[in-house]
């Protein structure tokens, strides 16, 4: 989710697309409309005439150019580009500002970003995440441009999620307006649920445990040939199944103020054992420290019949990957401890849309930034980029809500909280795989005691400083 984790930051090549010519200069806002046959009138009358005649044909930023930074979304590159040639095509039409977008791979984003906050080259607008990091390195001249009247125009804070705002909003002052969503579900095998007799999700720790047991096989040794549950964990990391099981229990990461964490609780140590237990003593899920066990793919591969921590665009890969699946995998809510109402179902990420302090024209991509977060077009870029979105109206139209897979995620996300810390140094706090938090879930799943690798971990986060 991100996809974030979506987010294996490194070096590639950005890939560019749909980079359209015009001229580079903003125009004069005084561009007036089309002229009317005179008619007799008052003094007063025709100040207003000409007035409503310059408003009705004025397109104040007609002939600015805009460069717009954005990440790699969905398993086919061609339908994202076909989605921002139409948007941004319909955007100049309505406009006269031209937007060339550059279609960046996840694994150079976080530099790239980066760089454009302390004075490298820079978008005019970004599709950014890690916002409380940037807000930090971003000076007077470079980084992010504080937005609060945008939000504002788009309804104010309430429009997103919590999780939007968390991200976008750094000490009272957005940064961007939320657009992109993810939060995690159940993922489970329909086939194998009936031939096990199943007939509903589980829907609290327990019942998720006798769930599995019925779906597990072992062989005479007691090793799993086939697991009731897995883990969603690419690249050997457990740490955002982690999260979701702390928030499952009514568990938080951080103090409300974010002065300190607080995963050092009952919650958080009950959190942990569930994740080793699984594994451990119930012998329901496989060990997959290994980076390279991927549990989609045995899921896919009919090896899994639970994957606990499924991203929404995974039916799209599923699919794609494994056409035989089609019509036999269904999501659901993820299970919280025991059914509390202060549980909450999982974590959520969310990212914004920013402006950047070095644009020429902050007017122009103020203008873009409203039409791309508009309700209409996060819907259509939902629909053909398979993601989810942080704001709340468009999760409530019926492609959501009446498709069973993706109502899953709408019904999550009214229960989940933030996954990512609004902390500066949350990308090293985090870090896969020496950071201090997945390097102890990995621990804890290991068998190292519960209590000296929260101390640990406690001592790392210190080190590192928040």
């Amino acid at each position: 989710m991100r996809e974030k984790r979506w987010l294996a930051l490194g070096l590639t090549a950005a890939v560019t697309a749909g980079m359209l010519s015009a001229c580079g200069q903003e125009a004069n806002p005084g561009t007036t409309g089309t002229e009317k046959p005179e008619t007799e009138k008052t003094e007063t009358e025709g100040q207003d005439q000409d007035e409503e005649d310059r408003t009705a044909g004025e397109k104040p930023y007609e002939g600015t150019e805009l460069t717009f930074w954005m990440q790699s979304y969905g398993n086919d590159p061609s339908n994202q580009t076909k989605a921002m040639d139409k948007v941004t095509a319909d955007f100049f039409e309505k406009t006269g500002i031209q937007v060339n977008y550059v279609i960046n791979d996840w694994s150079s984003a976080n530099q790239k970003l980066t760089l454009a906050c302390t004075g490298g080259e820079a978008p005019d607008v970004g599709d950014v995440f890690f916002t409380n990091s940037f807000v930090e390195m971003s000076s007077e001249e470079y980084g992010l441009m504080e937005i609060n009247d945008v939000i504002e125009e788009l309804g104010g804070e309430e429009t997103w999620y919590s999780a939007g705002k968390d991200e976008a909003c750094v000490d009272g002052g957005w940064y961007g307006v939320p657009w992109r969503f993810d939060t995690r579900a159940l993922i489970y095998n329909t086939e194998d649920f009936e031939e096990a007799g199943i007939t509903k999700a589980p829907e609290t720790w327990e019942e998720l445990i006798e769930t599995a047991e019925k779906l597990t096989k072992t062989d005479e040794s007691g090793n799993i040939t086939h697991a009731g549950l897995a883990w969603y964990s690419d690249m050997g990391r457990y740490d955002q199944s982690w999260f979701s099981m702390l928030a499952q229990c009514g568990g938080k990461m951080m103090s409300e103020d974010f002065s300190e964490f607080t995963f050092d609780s009952e919650e958080g140590k009950k959190s942990l054992q569930f994740l080793s237990d699984c594994i451990n003593k119930y012998n329901i899920c496989n060990s997959s420290v290994d980076a390279s066990y991927d549990a989609l793919t045995e899921f896919m591969g009919g090896n899994v019949s639970m994957v606990f921590g499924g991203a929404a665009d995974n039916r799209t890969s599923i699919l794609s990957s494994a056409p035989q699946m089609e019509g036999k995998f269904a999501a659901a809510p993820l299970p919280t401890a025991t059914g509390a109402e202060n549980e909450n179902h999982a974590i959520a990420f969310s990212a914004p849309i920013a402006v950047f302090k070095t644009t020429e024209y902050p007017e122009a991509a103020k203008e873009w930034v409203k039409y791309f977060c508009s309700e209409e077009v996060q819907l259509y870029l939902s629909k053909q980029l398979s993601l989810l979105n942080s704001n709340v109206n468009v999760m409530k139209d019926s492609y959501f809500t009446e498709d069973a897979w993706l109502n899953a995620y709408v019904e999550t996300s009214k229960r989940s909280q933030a996954g990512d810390m609004p902390l500066t140094t949350w990308s090293q706090l985090d870090a896969w795989p020496d950071g201090p938090i997945p390097k102890m879930c990995s621990e804890v799943v290991n068998g190292t005691d519960i209590d000296s690798a929260i101390e640990k971990c406690m001592k790392g986060l210190q080190e590192i400083g928040f």
